[in-house]
């Protein structure tokens, strides 16, 4: 790939891994306290990001797709996020998110063809050992439901990125998704929750400002671009980049709040970008497969 190709990769690739950084703030901000329940909270972030992708979609008179299996895995990851995000750190979920994105990336590219070499290998482990240097001092023992509830997200997460690899019209299939996990969502809030119960349900307009904003802020565009730039890299690099995510919300924190910058954050931050760089050796931005029809009927 040639330098004119590589530029706008890095660029929207940098992109979405700050879209996914400010997802994780507001999801932190908004489940940390009482301002919203992880059901409403997946509901409305769905709900926006369907409608955004919807009117776009009118606007460039895209098609929607039926549904698809990336739909439920759009959706098992945002309610797993949602509600073990309640119970566990912030530190212990992204180790344990970004972990199960990596393993269930990593076997997706062995079964789809693709063969990573030592130095994939390698990267990978070292991206991740600077992920557990970041949040190592906050780890605390979480309960196991919530263990499995983290791993679950980041497993589905890794399906549903797997998923976009080689789809044409990432846009109508981005919207087709958000429309139908959204639905779904609906379908989980109706069993979740009581609707007859007393205002104390009543969630805080800023919980809902925050799932909005979620939602069709830094939920649809970020994974119609996550989208249309999956067919442009490996499956291991997409696996491997995503671990910088933790570094930029820590990165985050000392550029928005003023929060010192540690040695153990410039050493977990070496660590990932090293290991980042070597998924990149030979062949880290290999030449994808040809698209394939998309699939379904508008």
């Amino acid at each position: 790939m040639d330098c004119k190709q590589t530029l706008p990769v890095a660029g929207m690739t940098l992109a979405v891994l700050i879209g996914m950084a400010a997802n994780s703030l507001l999801a932190r901000a908004a489940l940390s306290g009482p301002a919203i329940g992880p059901t409403l909270f997946t509901l409305i972030r769905l709900a926006g990001g369907a409608l955004t992708l919807v009117v776009l979609s009118a606007i460039r008179r895209v098609p929607l797709r039926r549904p698809q299996v990336n739909a439920f895995w759009l959706f098992l990851y945002a309610a797993a996020f949602s509600y073990t995000y309640v119970v566990l750190g912030a530190a212990m979920g992204a180790l344990l998110l970004f972990f199960a994105v990596q393993l269930t990336m990593f076997a997706g590219a062995l079964v789809g063809g693709e063969r990573p070499t030592a130095s994939h290998i390698g990267g990978g482990l070292l991206a991740l050992a600077g992920l557990y240097i970041l949040v190592a001092l906050q780890l605390h023992r979480p309960a196991p439901w919530a263990v499995v509830g983290m791993l679950t997200a980041g497993a589905a997460w890794g399906l549903y990125s797997i998923g976009g690899r080689g789809l044409r019209d990432p846009l109508a299939h981005t919207a087709g998704n958000f429309v139908y996990a959204a639905l779904l969502a609906m379908g989980l809030a109706f069993v979740r929750l009581d609707w007859h119960t007393g205002p104390q349900t009543v969630p805080h307009m800023a919980g809902v400002l925050e799932a909005l904003i979620s939602g069709a802020a830094t939920s649809a565009p970020i994974y119609l671009l996550w989208y249309a730039l999956l067919p442009r890299l490996s499956t291991v690099f997409a696996a491997t980049v995503q671990l910088a995510v933790p570094v930029i919300v820590a990165l985050g924190g000392w550029t928005l709040l003023g929060e010192p910058i540690s040695a153990r954050l410039v050493i977990a931050g070496a660590l990932v970008l090293a290991g980042v760089g070597l998924t990149m050796r030979r062949n880290g931005h290999d030449t994808p497969r040809p698209a394939k029809p998309s699939s379904g009927t508008p």
